[in-house]
């Protein structure tokens, strides 16, 4: 939904509601976006909490038993709605006072507790669904249809939804609810319950949905025996699916957290095997996109001692193809990616796995680049396009055309360059990948540039900034900002161009990588002298060089 196309931002509202953990675990979450605030729902006031029991009560509660109610709440609206609707449907001790449970799940199990056998039984069954369910959902895990759920619906336990265009669904009324009765449905019954969903979830293809339902079974089975490992293997072979799913689609915090949460369930890990080193292979790729360096060449370097122990050539190809490229950007050693790159390459071919092979060869074509041996890269490149194709890689596919047409431009060969970018265009439009698109977007925007087409590369480098920014890809966003600024820079609006590059230049220096910041402290230096400020420029030109000399060599 909120994906951006080439031709800009579309409007939309996005509403998040989360407890304060999502914070405490990503401090800036949302701080990125340029139109955004963040509302703290603050605990209720007596005052606000006494007025919120009166209206729930609808005038049948009484000042005392409202205050009594507030005094216990601690200004939590949903422990005043439920406690009043207690009032409402039981009556008062015989001695007048209100008995009311100390917590709102004490209250919310009472209330279950309180339900026909039959309706107790449906509610806990459906607490498997921890989101919503439909009636086919509903026949999975109980022989129930609508005059049930109506049931539930007068026991304000569940609520349903309509939504426009498709079929009826419901959903716990709150997420305590559901919490609630997920707990008091006995583990062997979860255990069944989840494995029958996740087996539907398969057939269907829904790999990521069904990874969820193995991982709570693999719970419930590991609580009834830890030494029985076959739902938690299960799981674990699940959730690596659903991260490999994940990371190729460039859901890089998606595909983090599947893969974290298969490594949990894998066991000692002095008894990891193929499976934990791919993840960890996987867990490096991911970080890599997000320009989570340090952690990223960590889990790397874990997988290839761990594949390189287990012979395993996926694992291989794979994390020694990151690290071959984090050798050029992060240690500035071009020998060490020669030869991680070549190994990648290797163990890729004896894989045998063409998309493998292509990507492989499209990282090691930057070891010749970097050495401005650019003839040299031009054929590594063109078999990397070659086996994309072949392979109907269209990722790949969409890379190699872009390394070509880089390497084209670094030749100065515009008219080419500028035909192989815009097919790679079409075919990332095609292909919908948003990160392909902007990688496809900078480029043309260089080409446009080189061309004298100034204002089409600022609308095109606008379109890959944001797409950058959305997808948290630091180095790629660093990349395009720093090719903002220098065409700003060249349009005369000085002031853009110099907060672009200098963005650019921090962002080089938290991500600790080597490539980018001697040509940026270069085109910043080439600011202060169109501004005529001489030493401002030598000093730049200055850094430029001490920048030069920490990169790959």
């Amino acid at each position: 939904m909120a994906a951006r196309g080439r031709h800009g931002p579309g409007k939309v509202l996005v509403i998040v509601a989360t407890r304060t953990d999502l914070l405490e675990e990503r401090p800036t979450w949302g701080t990125g976006a340029a139109n955004q605030v963040c509302l703290r729902l603050e605990p209720l006031s007596d005052e606000e909490a006494t007025e919120l029991v009166l209206k729930a009560g609808g005038g049948k509660v009484g000042e005392d038993q409202a205050s009594t109610i507030t005094g216990r709440a601690g200004g939590n609206p949903f422990f005043i709605v439920e406690s009043t609707g207690m009032l409402l449907r039981d009556r008062p001790a015989t001695d007048g006072e209100l008995l009311i449970p100390p917590t709102v799940q004490a209250m919310v199990a009472s209330r279950l507790d309180g339900l026909p056998p039959e309706h107790r039984d449906l509610a806990r069954r459906l607490s498997v669904y921890r989101y919503d369910f439909d009636l086919e959902e509903v026949s999975t895990v109980a022989q129930a249809g609508e005059d049930e759920l109506q049931e539930l619906i007068d026991a304000e336990i569940i609520v349903r939804e309509e939504i426009a265009g498709s079929s009826p669904r419901w959903r716990f009324r709150h997420e305590v609810l559901r919490d609630v009765a997920y707990a008091s449905l006995p583990k062997r019954e979860r255990l069944r319950l989840h494995t029958v969903i996740a087996e539907r979830l398969q057939a269907q293809g829904a790999i990521t949905w069904a990874a969820d339902h193995l991982e709570a079974a693999a719970h419930a089975s590991l609580d009834l025996d830890p030494q029985d490992r076959r739902a938690a293997d299960r799981a674990a072979d699940a959730l690596l699916a659903a991260g490999d799913r994940t990371r190729r689609r460039m859901e890089s915090r998606s595909a983090l957290d599947f893969y974290a949460r298969a490594l949990a369930l894998a066991g000692p890990e002095d008894a990891w095997g193929v499976r934990e080193a791919r993840a960890l292979a996987g867990i490096g790729e991911a970080r890599y996109w997000l320009a989570e360096y340090p952690a990223s060449i960590e889990a790397l370097e874990r997988a290839i001692q761990l594949g390189t122990a287990l012979e395993d050539d996926w694992t291989l190809a794979l994390a020694l193809r990151f690290r071959g490229d984090l050798a050029i950007n992060v240690d500035a050693d071009l020998e060490a990616s020669e030869q991680l790159l070549a190994r990648s390459v290797a163990a890729a071919e004896r894989l045998g796995e063409p998309w493998a092979i292509a990507r492989s060869l499209l990282f090691s074509g930057w070891v010749p680049w970097t050495r401005d041996r650019f003839q040299d890269a031009e054929p590594i490149w063109r078999r990397a396009l070659q086996i994309a194709r072949d392979g109907e890689d269209r990722w790949a596919e969409v890379r190699a055309l872009t390394s070509l047409s880089i390497n084209h431009s670094q030749m100065g060969d515009e008219a080419e360059a500028l035909r192989l970018i815009q097919e790679a265009q079409e075919l990332a439009d095609r292909i919908g990948d948003q990160f392909s698109v902007a990688v496809t977007t900078t480029q043309r925007a260089r080409v446009d540039a080189d061309m004298g087409r100034v204002d089409d590369a600022i609308r095109q480098l606008d379109v890959a900034v944001g797409i950058f920014g959305d997808l948290g890809a630091r180095w790629e966003l660093a990349d395009a900002m720093a090719e903002r600024g220098i065409t700003k820079r060249e349009m005369g609006l000085l002031d853009e161009a110099e907060e672009d590059l200098g963005r650019a230049i921090r962002l080089s220096e938290e991500l600790g990588e080597r490539q980018l910041a001697s040509w940026t402290w270069r085109a910043l230096a080439r600011v202060s002298e169109k501004r005529g400020d001489q030493d401002q420029a030598a000093e730049r030109f200055r850094l430029a060089e001490q920048a030069e000399a920490r990169g790959p060599q």
